[in-house]
């Protein structure tokens, strides 16, 4: 039986890659609540958060630790593309190709209606490639223009005040487009659709069913057992 299938679950995630997506997430709502907490901080919800983490002195403070969190991660993730079979395979299945398009529209179809033929999805759906590419992009986003903000005064003696405002303004509208792409939609595709209710396991033991994942990833699935069927 091959490495990647035993006892009737498939490997999804290394457990390198499941520290990596752990520091990740947690630094991510860390940034995320902190950093809304400061646009916010009128507000009563955020009022409470800047309370629990110490008033905005303690605020800054974790909002810096997970900024340096999040980079380390980000290193851990580069390191894993130059060093690892498993990272570099991924990232080959989750770069786009013409047919995510119209698998991804027939996917829709048949999940909104249930009718016609349903997609033929490989190792990553095209919903799963978008969102990679958004968290990818957007933490390179939000690194360049953190180190911008971390130190105003440094800043703004290297910058016009013009490129300071720019970067406070997409730090801040990144940060909440994150927190849609993270929250309100990757936690529900992953956890909720597809028959995943009420947790797709694979961020905690890096393997899901067998089954679950030849319904979800048939083309992946077709193509991992093309030798044994030969």
């Amino acid at each position: 039986m091959s490495d990647k299938r035993r006892e009737g679950t498939v490997e999804r995630m290394s457990l390198l890659q499941r520290l990596d997506h752990a520091l990740l997430a947690v630094c991510l709502l860390l940034l995320i609540a902190s950093g809304l907490a400061l646009v916010y901080h009128d507000q009563a919800w955020a009022k409470v958060l800047i309370g629990l983490m110490g008033g905005m002195k303690g605020r800054g403070l974790l909002h810096r630790a997970a900024a340096i969190g999040l980079v380390f991660a980000g290193l851990v993730h580069f390191g894993g593309l130059l060093f690892s079979r498993k990272y570099q395979d991924d990232f080959r299945a989750v770069r786009f190709e013409r047919m995510d398009f119209s698998e991804g529209w027939k996917g829709w179809i048949y999940g909104l209606t249930g009718k016609g033929a349903p997609p033929y999805y490989g190792r990553f759906t095209p919903m799963q490639k978008f969102q990679y590419w958004g968290i990818f992009v957007g933490c390179i986003i939000m690194t360049i223009s953190g180190f911008v903000l971390w130190s105003p005064q440094a800043s703004l003696a290297l910058f016009p005040k013009s490129i300071y405002d720019l970067m406070l303004v997409v730090h801040s509208e990144q940060a909440q487009l994150i927190f849609v792409v993270l929250i309100l939609w990757h936690l529900y595709d992953v956890h909720v659709a597809g028959g995943n209710f009420p947790m797709n396991p694979a961020w905690l033991t890096g393997r899901i069913k067998a089954e679950r994942f030849k319904k979800q990833h048939p083309a992946e699935w077709d193509r991992m057992t093309e030798g044994e069927q030969k």
